[in-house]
């Protein structure tokens, strides 16, 4: 039986995932009971009014609080009258703090663990069918049996590189984001609808991911500075000068990027 502490978009999604899997799940608890009712509705589950009531109820508790909050619960559930169980796991789901913030629940007598899902929690129904294809990355072998039960790979990683982990998929997701914003923006300037911008995309974007999924960054990479056309470049520049100044460094820094993977730096005059 697994319980969740915090009752967000990450634990509801995880919550109906696991029942998929005919993994019993209790139920969720959350500082606004209001949130708590919200996801145990969706789930199908319990909302608990009470944190000791819930983690007796279940023998694995996610804590899937935003990461800032963790430390502060992990004290409390120290703090609560628990009889230590080796059968009892206690585990969050933050990318960027290893095991280590539950110390305190370690201190306790029992079992800690992480488990960060490497997916983009947007609240979208399909995000439950996209965790059968998700890998989770742990810190401890103990997980690899459960979710050996869910059938989703695992990477292990050394919880002193969480932090140095975590950046790596905020530049790949988050940032990716922002990069296309920018790039959308630049799209409007030319006097394209912002709605066909988005559309016309998708195929694009998608054709960029199959790439990266077969072939190695610079072997995946196409466009002008692998083919070393440089006044292709010298006029993304100038047009950026002329109607987006605000972004030419950001196309200049992306751009000796670009050469350090290629490991070409015959545009770097232009670039620099």
């Amino acid at each position: 039986m697994i319980a969740f502490v915090g009752a967000g978009k990450v634990a509801t999604a995880l919550g109906n995932y696991f029942r998929t899997k005919g993994i019993d799940v209790a139920g969720y608890y959350s500082r606004n009971f209001g949130h708590a009712r919200q996801a145990a509705e969706i789930t199908n589950t319990r909302p608990f009014a009470n944190l000791q009531e819930l983690i007796n109820s279940s023998r694995m508790i996610w804590i899937t609080t935003s990461d800032d909050a963790i430390e502060e619960v992990a004290i409390q559930i120290a703090a609560l009258n628990i009889p230590p169980s080796e059968n009892k796991m206690f585990l969050h789901t933050s990318g960027v703090h290893s095991t280590g913030i539950l110390l305190p629940i370690k201190e306790k007598g029992f079992s800690t663990g992480s488990a960060h899902p490497l997916l983009s929690f947007s609240g979208e129904p399909t995000t439950v069918e996209k965790l059968n294809h998700t890998w989770f990355t742990i810190e401890n072998d103990e997980l690899t049996e459960f979710f050996k039960k869910t059938n989703n790979p695992v990477i292990k990683i050394d919880g002193k590189q969480k932090a140095l982990y975590h950046t790596a998929c905020s530049m790949l997701a988050n940032y990716m984001v922002t990069l296309m914003d920018i790039s959308f923006s630049i799209f409007e300037k030319t006097g394209i609808e912002k709605d066909k911008i988005r559309n016309a995309a998708i195929p694009l974007l998608e054709s960029v991911i199959q790439n990266t999924q077969y072939k190695a960054g610079k072997d995946a990479l196409t466009g002008p500075l692998k083919r070393g056309d440089e006044n292709t470049i010298r006029m993304h520049l100038q047009s950026l000068e002329k109607d987006m100044p605000g972004l030419v460094e950001i196309y200049k820094t992306l751009g000796r990027e670009t050469m350090k993977m290629l490991d070409d730096y015959r545009l770097s005059e232009i670039l620099k």
